[in-house]
């Protein structure tokens, strides 16, 4: 009798602890931002819904920022998806730190560090790619023509050095992100912008 009862205790008090320490760490996330949680839609939700209010740029500099960032988050500055990516770009702790950005709640919540931080990643996925942007520039591979935006824009989704195994693969090494997007889709559907305007830096930073 008394040891059924000591292993009821213990039971409920096992069970006690788990639930609680389980509840604090799925709300870490959420404690540390500010903002509105917000639904990330897929690509191909997107191309069933295109852009009616966002003011036609082209191929511009602005263009390729409006466009990227309305596949990313619809151009909502306040998203943050289900793995924890943030704001209109979609970025995730690793590239905030890379340009230099160690507040989550202050990117979160000012649209102005948000595109400064855009352009100095540009920045350094330019930099970084360089050599690969000079030699591949205007090549096909696997029925892709190369150009710089489209390869800034594929690191932008799956990184710079994923980009290099794409074109140093000949095609064969293609990298896809959690939502099974392959960096291939950006190379096509960011091609052919015009990014002259951002110069490679590998000491970018974005500071207000």
């Amino acid at each position: 009798m008394k040891l059924s009862v000591l292993l009821l205790v213990a039971t409920f008090v096992v069970s006690g602890f788990s639930f609680s320490k389980e509840s604090k760490s799925s709300s870490i996330f959420a404690s540390e931002i500010e903002g509105e949680l917000a639904y990330v839609p897929f690509d191909y939700e997107v191309s069933m819904n295109p852009q009616q209010n966002i003011p036609f740029v082209g191929k511009s500099y602005l263009g390729f920022c409006e466009d990227l960032g309305f596949s990313e988050s619809s151009g909502n500055y306040n998203a943050v998806n289900r793995l924890g990516y943030m704001g209109k770009y979609q970025f995730g702790r690793s590239a905030l730190n890379w340009v230099g950005i160690y507040n989550k709640r202050q990117f979160l919540n000012s649209p102005l560090l948000q595109e400064k931080a855009f352009e100095a990643l540009i920045s350094k996925n330019k930099w970084v790619l360089k050599d690969h942007i000079t030699k591949f520039n205007g090549q096909v591979i696997d029925g892709i023509r190369i150009t710089e935006s489209g390869l800034i824009a594929a690191a932008h989704l799956g990184g710079a050095g994923n980009v290099m195994k794409f074109l140093e693969s000949n095609g064969e090494d293609v990298f896809a992100d959690a939502n099974n997007v392959p960096i291939t889709r950006y190379m096509k559907k960011f091609a052919h912008y015009d990014l002259t305007s951002i110069l490679p830096d590998n000491n970018a930073r974005a500071t207000l």
